[in-house]
């Protein structure tokens, strides 16, 4: 596994103090950071800068061994959903527990609190500077009461809550708006009750001024629609034009040149083409025969060897289809060789020798083999289950540690039957009772702080549980026997037929690969004999024909018959050329006859359409297409127009309707110019009326008087209720942490005063802040402190606090390089202090600091350095 820069490396850690030296880059806050990450879980991607995802790219995680009740547990996390893949296993009773286990392992320490206290650094000392003073009360409180972050968080939501309800001085919260509310409508109340005759007035006017409005609008609604109708009339008028020009162009008769004329047209026109190219062609060919007559150079000399050359002419038939044979056996040969190697590179040995096949017997025998290897197998694991259940029924049997918690269930359920108590105090009648009853809340509260529950023993059934996984571990072994006694018999059948390159399962699926290796193998061997075969009686043949006709002794085999066969159609041609001769010249004369024909036919159909030739006949076709073209768009600007409007615009003129376009424009435009004036005056009665009304009627005020009054008596009842709460709950936690906040504070003004070599004497927790006093007597706050000494005492009170709390937060005390602010003197002195308490407690300091090495003496402590990469 790997984590950062570290990879398959391990850390032996002893229980006191552990000093890892290093320079930068030696990997000490990879280190810091793998502890947290294993122990709490992997950041997100989102902080990759956090995750130190290994660098050589091995499996991203690792492991860590810790000790608790005298208990070995080893944690290991590997990548994986939310925060990692965990695996938990004790080592002491060699048990594998589920990952749920691994927080209650850890409780009441989870990520927040390691982080704050336990996993130190520069930047966590420094947060010191940076905590407001209630920041630090809560810190404190979290030290002295473990696991109260819930109720800090409670208390403090609820001030906020009040808050947000109530400031003294304040401007948003929902009672001070209230306040400012009530001011402002009483003000509007008075107001609105000195103008109401006034008031009435206005509406009257108003009302008229509304009835005129509606009717100019509807005028003006139907004026301009009056316009948009003349508008769109106007701007159709140039499609109008257009339609009656279109109407006005005249009209050819159509006879004679339709569609079906032209392709009857081109039809005969492909005639006289064809019969035209077919005398073309047979005259070619005429003067071609015709050029002939000279023989060629090879006929010449077979002329001189006739009677010895047409016996191997009448072989040649024979000859050639031997050789097409011979061809597609030697193709034969190379697919087969090519096949047969394929599966030689696939199952043969380094040596080149390819496995036996498998008898019945013996495929029979490994099928039974792998089938009973099989149930082997499914038995262990179902066994291992039955194990790995058993071991968790034993795990949950366990009687278990209870440790005083305050946040466990009892004293959550007597926390809150205190606050239940003190609420219910606050609605009792009279003093004294609400005081009764919010002591009594206390008291309950407090009592449910050291709320400790029993233990339940289970002495039966764990007995019964281990005698159960000692049975299961027993068959797991004999099956595990059973198991590498199969495979060995597997592992001989494999060697004996030199299989052992290959795996198990793929044995019997090779077998059938193999038995085609042994069929490719005999084929090949009947087609080399069938070569060897026909190769002789070629030979001969060639030998033969060469000897005869000495210029095809240079040519391959397939030239030479390629060349008799030549020779063979010329000594036909010559045989059939006279009457070829004959037969060319008849052809043309009827290619002559069809032509003359054709062309007869073509001048008839121009003659009966009275056009002279081809160029006029598609003339003539093209202007009656444009006439057509032509009523067909008059036909579609008729239909853009529409019946009605073309209508409207047949019954007027371009001028007439311009000037009632004009009209109609002009009465819209009075219209709108009235309608203006109108909505003028509304809006003036309207400020006038706002005005009077900015407080709204008196009905309406005094209702929203009364409303706001009740608002406001629950919203200070919700304020008290919030504010009381919180300050509950801060009671209960301080008492809850008394007895051991006194302890932390001591234990932290001792180390303090060793870290500052005893120039800080005294630490002191107020009711509002924390201070420290010199040994001069004097106080100061962590404001007034410097950088580095405020550190000290941050790293105090830590200190502090996991010594305090050792008995219920037993946690090894991480630091990172988190001493760099300290002088000389003081970081020998935090040496000597963290020396010290690796008595008690195991500290993992890792620093550059040469000067911590001194300070690592003794049976538990240790020095380990680590080198930069």
């Amino acid at each position: 596994m790997g984590f950062g820069q570290f990879h398959d490396r391990t850390f032996d850690l002893t229980p006191g103090l552990n000093v890892l030296l290093g320079p930068n880059e030696a990997g000490k806050s990879t280190l810091t950071q793998f502890i947290t990450a294993i122990l709490f879980g992997f950041p997100t991607k989102k902080h990759p800068e956090l995750r130190y995802e290994p660098l050589d790219g091995s499996q991203f995680g690792g492991s860590l061994d810790l000790v608790k009740d005298d208990n070995v547990y080893r944690v290991t996390r590997v990548a994986g959903p939310r925060g990692g893949k965990v695996t938990l296993q004790n080592r002491t009773t060699d048990l594998t527990l589920p990952a749920t286990q691994l927080p209650k392992l850890l409780a009441p320490v989870d990520l927040q609190l390691f982080e704050n206290v336990y996993a130190l650094n520069e930047l966590r000392l420094g947060t010191v500077f940076q905590a407001s003073k209630q920041v630090v009360m809560d810190r404190l409180r979290h030290v002295g009461a473990v696991g109260s972050d819930f109720w800090l968080a409670q208390a403090q939501q609820l001030d906020r809550a009040a808050d947000e309800r109530y400031k003294p001085q304040g401007r948003n919260p929902q009672l001070n708006q209230q306040l400012q509310q009530h001011r402002d409508l009483t003000a509007k109340l008075e107001k609105a009750n000195g103008a109401y005759q006034d008031y009435w007035r206005l509406l009257q006017d108003q009302g008229d001024a509304r009835q005129q409005q509606a009717t100019l609008q509807r005028a003006l609604t139907e004026a301009r629609q009056r316009v948009n109708d003349l508008t769109q009339q106007l701007q159709a008028w140039p499609i109008y034009q257009q339609w009656q020009t279109l109407g006005q162009e005249p009209t050819v008769a159509t006879t004679g040149f339709t569609e079906d004329d032209v392709t009857a047209f081109e039809r005969v026109t492909s005639q006289v083409t064809a019969a035209q190219s077919a005398l073309k062609a047979d005259q070619h060919r005429l003067q071609n025969l015709q050029s002939h007559t000279q023989l060629p150079k090879l006929f010449q000399e077979a002329l001189k060897v006739t009677p010895q050359l047409t016996p191997l002419l009448a072989q040649l038939a024979t000859v050639t289809e031997t050789e097409q044979e011979r061809a597609r056996l030697l193709a034969q040969q190379q697919d087969l060789e090519q096949r047969a190697t394929g599966i030689e590179r696939q199952y043969a040995t380094a040596n080149g020798q390819m496995p036996r096949p498998f008898s019945l017997a013996t495929t029979q025998q490994l099928k039974q083999l792998q089938d009973n290897l099989a149930l082997a197998n499914q038995k262990r694991r179902r066994l291992q289950q039955n194990l790995n259940q058993a071991n968790e029924d034993y795990r949950r049997l366990q009687p278990t540690r209870q440790h005083r918690n305050p946040l466990g269930d009892k004293q959550v359920g007597w926390l809150a039957a205190g606050l239940v108590a003190l609420i219910g105090a606050m609605f009792l009648p009279g003093t004294v009772f609400k005081l009764l009853g919010a002591a009594l809340g206390i008291v309950i509260g407090y009592y449910g702080v050291f709320v400790v529950d029993s233990q339940t023993p289970a002495s039966r059934q764990l007995q019964e549980l281990a005698d159960d996984i000692k049975d299961l571990q027993a068959q797991l072994r004999e099956g595990g026997q059973r198991i590498d006694e199969l495979t060995d018999q597997i592992d001989a059948i494999g060697t004996a037929h030199d299989l052992g390159r290959l795996p198990a399962e793929q044995w019997l699926a090779a077998q059938a690969a193999i038995g085609e290796w042994e069929r490719l193998t005999r084929q090949l061997a009947s087609v080399h004999q069938r070569l060897t075969a026909t190769g002789e009686p070629q030979q001969a043949f060639q030998t033969a024909v060469t000897t005869l006709l000495p210029s095809l002794a240079h040519q391959d085999f397939r030239e030479i018959l390629r060349q008799l066969e030549q020779l063979q159609t010329t000594q036909q041609q010559l045989a059939t050329q006279d009457g070829e001769l004959a037969g060319l010249t008849a052809q043309l004369k009827r290619d002559q006859t069809a032509l003359t024909t054709a062309q007869a036919a073509q001048t008839t159909f121009l003659r009966t359409r009275n056009v002279a030739d081809e160029t006029e006949f598609y003339h003539q076709y093209q202007t009656i297409r444009e006439q057509g073209n032509r009523t067909a768009q008059r036909q579609a600007l008729a239909t853009q127009l529409g019946s009605d409007r073309l209508a409207q615009l047949q019954q007027t003129d371009q001028a007439t309707l311009t000037q009632a376009t004009q009209t109609a424009q002009t009465t819209a435009t009075d219209l709108q110019h009235q309608l203006d004036t109108v909505t003028t005056h509304l809006a003036t009665l309207a400020g006038q009326l706002a005005h009077l009304t900015s407080s709204g009627t008196q009905a309406v005020l005094r209702q929203k008087l009364a409303n706001l009054e009740t608002s406001m008596q629950a919203t200070a009842r919700e304020w008290v209720l919030d504010r009381l709460t919180s300050q509950w709950i801060a009671a209960t936690l301080a008492a809850a942490s008394g007895d051991r906040l006194p302890k932390i504070v001591s234990q932290a003004g001792e180390f303090y005063a060793q870290l500052t070599e005893n120039r800080y004497t005294k630490i002191e927790l107020t009711t509002e802040t924390l201070r420290v006093q010199r040994a001069d007597g004097a106080w100061r706050t962590v404001g007034q402190l410097s950088r580095g000494t405020a550190e000290q005492l941050d790293l105090a009170v830590k200190l502090a606090f996991a010594v305090v709390m050792q008995s219920q937060a037993a946690m090894p005390l991480v630091i990172d390089d988190g001493l760099v602010n300290f002088d000389a003197n003081r970081r020998q002195a935090t040496y000597q202090l963290l020396a010290k308490l690796g008595q008690r407690l195991q500290v993992i300091l890792l620093t550059a600091d040469s000067a911590a090495q001194t300070v690592a003496q003794g049976p538990t402590n240790q020095v380990v350095r680590l080198t930069s990469k």
